[in-house]
């Protein structure tokens, strides 16, 4: 599994469990997140975990198993 996936799949994760659209986080890109297509910065991915409420933005690209 590649990174981009491990991201997404984890955005996905808690995104799902604290009842987030996806929109709030991607805008209207979240068909291209969902297909882990989607690029994503570091700046990003922390403005994500932010919004995602998560202090420690790393733990976004820790595979989940």
């Amino acid at each position: 599994m590649n990174i981009l996936d491990v991201f997404w799949e984890n955005v996905d994760w808690h995104r799902k469990n604290k009842k987030i659209p996806w929109y709030e986080l991607v805008g209207g890109n979240s068909g291209l997140a969902t297909s882990h297509k989607l690029n994503v910065s570091l700046k990003r991915a922390q403005e994500i975990a932010e919004l995602l409420d998560i202090d420690d933005y790393a733990i976004l690209f820790e595979p989940l198993d």
